[in-house]
């Protein structure tokens, strides 16, 4: 019975906060802005990036040069070579509307080839052909000697000296993990003012419209402000599932691959911190929203619990970035209100032992049930008083 008068509130409180035409329509606009946000990010991108491939083209008495000019342009290049012939190949090169552009083509004896450009030729071009024409020569001129070119380009490769450093220099600033952390506890910090606001708010217009009497006559404080808290709870879940999830989109349409975070893991942690959190925050600023009882006066009990908030996002963003694995962030970071933001970030920079986040999470889980009598405490002696502000010593007492 106790679980569906709970339930009964909480339903109550999405439809009256969650459903509103404002919250549909601002959380429309968000996505709305994070997914074009990102599309024109990928427009100017792409832009940015220029011509997706560079292809050169070699006849049939050239065709040996194939496999040594891709090679030489490397894995990070767009290389593409085929084979054509000479009028083919010209009239690709004088067709500068074509869709896929000839760069060169390279014709003759592989050992002394011609580039046939358009206009002039590429650098980055030149380059590469001169070195695969250079490799060929050497490959075949060790084949005549009867050595083998492979194996002697295999000693080439590894004759490299190998360095030892004393003191190595620590890996470098991780900028993708950086952007992705900022963004994730960005998200959180604005879930959990946004959800203990409203809780707040909810607390105070309740007392001054004098409906929580009504409400208290046929159910118990406690019920009516863990209904609370479970119904904005969900709304506050929902905000981050979503935009987290548009957030994953962005950066699928933005191309951004090759990170060293795990974006999937890290908004599974993201929710799970957020839910810890969120039990956190919302105790405290249900119960002691419960202390004042005019809308004029809720600032006086949510800016201390705002600092709350600040306090760990700021020291998160400073501490963490620059040394991750240091003392002072390692205890911090088991601290209850530390946690919720330390730990995704710390994660996403790799910097956790095994054993860090089920302790976290065990601590946070031990300090709920505190906090939990703490608002529940002051909720009871509070969400009656009318008149001035109640000190927070005199509902404690009772």
């Amino acid at each position: 019975m106790r679980g569906n008068v709970v339930w009964m509130v909480a339903r109550r409180e999405i439809i009256t906060r969650m459903l509103t035409k404002a919250n549909i329509i601002s959380m429309v606009v968000m996505l709305v802005v994070i997914l074009a946000g990102a599309g024109v990010g990928r427009y100017f991108l792409e832009r940015e990036q220029g011509p997706e491939a560079t292809r050169i083209a070699v006849d049939q008495a050239a065709a040996a040069l194939g496999e040594p000019i891709a090679a030489a342009a490397g894995p990070d290049v767009d290389l593409e070579v085929v084979t054509m012939t000479d009028d083919e190949a010209r009239a690709a090169l004088a067709d500068t509307d074509a869709e896929e552009q000839l760069d060169a083509f390279v014709v003759g004896d592989p050992a002394s080839p011609r580039v046939v450009v358009a206009e002039q030729a590429d650098a980055q071009v030149l380059d590469t052909v001169t070195a695969a024409v250079r490799a060929y020569v050497v490959a075949d001129q060790i084949g005549e000697l009867g050595g083998d070119p492979a194996a002697f380009e295999q000693a080439m490769a590894a004759a490299v000296p190998q360095v030892e450093a004393l003191d190595p220099p620590d890996a470098g600033f991780d900028g993708a993990a950086f952007g992705i952390a900022t963004v994730m506890i960005s998200l959180l910090l604005f879930a959990l003012i946004g959800s203990g606001s409203m809780i707040a708010m909810g607390v105070v217009e309740e007392k001054t419209s004098r409906v929580v009497e009504i409400l208290l006559s046929t159910i118990k404080p406690t019920q009516l402000l863990a209904g609370k808290i479970v119904g904005i709870g969900i709304y506050g879940l929902f905000q981050v599932v979503v935009l987290g999830a548009a957030l994953v989109v962005a950066t699928r349409i933005l191309g951004v691959d090759g990170i060293s975070v795990d974006i999937g893991s890290a908004m599974i942690w993201l929710v799970v911190w957020f839910l810890l959190g969120y039990l956190l925050f919302a105790l405290l600023f249900g119960g002691f929203a419960a202390l004042v009882s005019r809308q004029e006066d809720i600032g006086s009990v949510t800016t201390p619990l705002m600092f709350l908030l600040f306090v760990p996002f700021y020291v998160t963003m400073f501490l963490v970035p620059n040394d991750p694995d240091s003392t002072l962030v390692r205890v911090l970071s088991q601290v209850p209100f530390f946690a919720p933001f330390m730990m995704p970030v710390r994660d996403a920079f790799g910097a956790l032992d095994g054993w860090e986040m089920p302790l976290a999470i065990a601590i946070a889980a031990v300090t709920i049930p505190v906090l939990i009598w703490l608002a529940a405490r002051v909720y009871q002696r509070g969400v009656l008083h009318t008149g001035g502000r109640m000190k927070l010593t005199e509902a404690l007492r009772g």
